[in-house]
């Protein structure tokens, strides 16, 4: 599902000086170094630094202790010398005394006989101060490992535990890295460093291990997939009754219907009466939701639209070519109604029925 496609860099072969008085060792996403003898791990487990050897019990020195790098010295006041096993101090007098049996110097002459501490010589035998990963026999004289996996169960929650000489590796599972400066699993967001495959329309949500996509406002879909919504077509809109409603990527807009003003969520009627006083010419305007029509005067009947009053005596050509006056004329039932025109050469008779010959007049 994630990161399928990432491989471990093995940062041990990227450089040699990782782990400096130590050795490099590999885990996945990170590594940890196994720190020689007179050095211990840093708490990220990605350094060794000195053991101060002399503020574990003075180093094992009788008198003064010095410490060095990987190492430390013994040394003995004025009037002491320093005995064969290079940590005990007496007088010059008990020299010749005890040159009839001499100490053997265990760490000597067995310089691993503390594995996993630090050797200290005393008279007629030795003791082991144990690095930490380690722990001391009963009788101090062997350094034992810890193994962090049994101690603490869940030392790598969301992973598996490896003991490993003086310390353990945590394999994280997947979701899981191994923090730097951490030693357990940490989830990885992968909404942050942008390791997933959500939709460019839906939000990124991580959760322990992994993560979800979910589409945003104004889409659809599974998160992976993201369909616009069409809230036009489904009505999910807040448009106005006297709206239209215009879809759009992950959204709408509103625009009010021609006849009304505002922004499409709230739209008021427009009063065209109001604002044209002129707009019923030869009869009167009315105002109604979204329009207006035309309440003709007498001799003039409404256009198909209502919008505009025209003559009862249409025609394409007045008087055919003559200009002249239109009455209208209503004759008692059951004659129908019809329409007299006067010709301007003979006023102000004969008059002349539209569509008959000028000559054709009556009297």
């Amino acid at each position: 599902m994630m990161m399928k496609n990432c491989m471990d860099i093995n940062e041990c072969s990227l450089s040699d000086n990782l782990c400096r008085n130590g050795r490099c060792v590999n885990v996945i996403g990170t590594y940890q170094c196994s720190c020689d003898s007179g050095f211990q791990a840093t708490p990220d487990r990605q350094g060794c630094v000195d053991i101060d050897e002399c503020t574990i019990t003075n180093g094992g020195c009788d008198t003064h202790c010095s410490n060095s790098e990987g190492s430390y010295e013994c040394s003995c006041s004025e009037g002491y010398a320093l005995m064969p096993d290079k940590r005990s101090c007496a007088g010059q007098w008990m020299i010749l005394l005890c040159t009839a049996t001499p100490n053997i110097d265990e760490c000597e002459d067995n310089p691993e006989i503390c594995d996993g501490g630090q050797c200290t010589n005393i008279p007629g035998e030795y003791r082991c101060l144990c690095f930490d990963g380690f722990m001391a026999s009963l009788d101090m004289k062997t350094c034992i490992d810890v193994n962090e996996c049994d101690l603490n169960p869940n030392i790598c929650l969301h992973g598996e535990c490896e003991n490993t000489k003086g310390s353990f590796i945590c394999h994280c599972q997947l979701g899981y890295f191994v923090k730097k400066g951490t030693t357990g699993c940490t989830d990885i967001d992968e909404c942050e460093i942008g390791a997933h495959n959500c939709d460019m329309h839906a939000s990124c949500i991580n959760v322990p291990g992994s993560f979800k996509c979910k589409c945003r406002s104004g889409w659809l879909g599974d998160g992976l997939k993201c369909n616009d919504l069409d809230e036009c077509a489904t009505e999910e809109h807040k448009c106005n009754l006297n709206a239209n409603c215009v879809n759009t990527p992950g959204s709408y807009r509103c625009a009010c219907r021609d006849g009304f003003n505002g922004d499409g969520f709230s739209c008021s009627d427009v009063d065209e009466c109001a604002d044209n006083v002129n707009l019923c010419e030869n009869g009167q305007c009315l105002n109604a939701p979204g329009g207006y029509r035309c309440e003709c005067e007498m001799g003039f009947n409404p256009t198909e639209d209502s919008k505009a009053c025209q003559g009862e005596c249409p025609g394409p050509e007045p008087l055919l070519g003559l200009s002249g006056l239109c009455w209208h004329l209503l004759l008692h039932e059951p004659a129908p109604s019809a329409c007299w025109c006067q010709a301007p050469e003979v006023p102000p008779l004969p008059l002349v029925v539209v569509g008959a010959q000028p000559s054709e007049s009556l009297g």
